[in-house]
């Protein structure tokens, strides 16, 4: 028997938003197994580290305009549907990685280049011996 799909309804978006983010952003590393009462779904319950992070890596504005992609608007509510929400939190997730990549490129720490033949991009560890000697060339 097919499980008929259900539809939640948003009152408080702002909330909404960041509960969902932050969701993505405490699973992250975590075991399928750790219980619900672990996870974090609001700024208040991470550390200030943490929430300076997530702040950098995937703001609150990025993630409420993914969300809207994901909802409808019905006057002053969204609705969403179990499997969107599941898709949502898929997509945040694979923001959130991808923003934390960007950002560690930017630091140095990783490089990156398009491989065509996997028409994606691909990142490995910076080597630091070729980059030693760049910079004694540099002094």
């Amino acid at each position: 028997m097919k499980k008929k799909n259900q539809i939640f309804e948003i009152t408080d978006l702002n909330k909404f938003v960041e509960c969902s983010r932050v969701l993505v952003f405490d699973s992250m590393g975590k075991q399928h197994t750790s219980s619900l009462d672990d996870m974090k779904y609001t700024l208040a319950e991470l550390s200030e580290e943490e929430a300076t992070e997530l702040n950098e890596v995937l703001t609150q504005e990025e993630a409420m305009i993914i969300c809207k992609d994901f909802m409808k608007h019905d006057g002053d509510t969204y609705l969403i549907s179990n499997k969107r929400y599941v898709d949502l939190i898929d997509s945040l997730n694979s923001r959130l990685i991808s923003n934390m990549l960007n950002n560690l490129v930017n630091k140095g720490l990783l490089e990156t280049g398009f491989d065509h033949e996997s028409n994606d991009f691909i990142f490995w560890i910076k080597d630091n011996e070729n980059n030693n000697e760049e910079e004694n060339k540099k002094s």
